[in-house]
């Protein structure tokens, strides 16, 4: 275990970026074998692609980069941005979708933020060292 992973602010934004990659590869996934058309096709290799991202930036951030951090808070502060797009689009489904979803997308958020700020990253290789 990696010394960041072992600090619980750093390490719970890591396992809810590990979420999101995994949901948006699985998303993906079920647009492949649901739509029949190229529209199809491309929605699920960009959210495929997207989720493999997450998941290099949560490895990334593992290994104290502090420049994924950075981007693990942008993205999550897109997540957020699209669940309340979703919720104010006036469909029951897409409203109860992101109601579901918004915890994780709002703890990855905040536990990002607060690693940017407490300097969570330095204090982990700190420690270490």
């Amino acid at each position: 275990m990696t010394p960041v992973l072992r600090r619980p602010l750093p390490a719970t934004a890591v396992a809810l970026t590990v979420l999101a990659g995994l949901v948006m590869i699985g998303i993906g996934i079920a647009s492949w074998a649901a739509g029949r058309n190229w529209l199809a096709l491309g929605f699920g290799l960009w959210l495929t692609g997207y989720g493999l991202v997450q998941l290099l930036l949560a490895w990334r951030v593992s290994r104290g980069g502090t420049f994924a951090l950075g981007l693990v808070v942008a993205s999550s502060l897109l997540h957020v941005c699209v669940l309340g797009s979703f919720m104010t689009a006036g469909d029951t489904a897409q409203l109860i979708g992101s109601l579901l979803l918004a915890p994780f997308a709002l703890a990855t958020l905040v536990t990002s933020v607060l690693s940017v700020t407490r300097g969570e990253l330095d204090k982990a290789v700190r420690q270490n060292a």
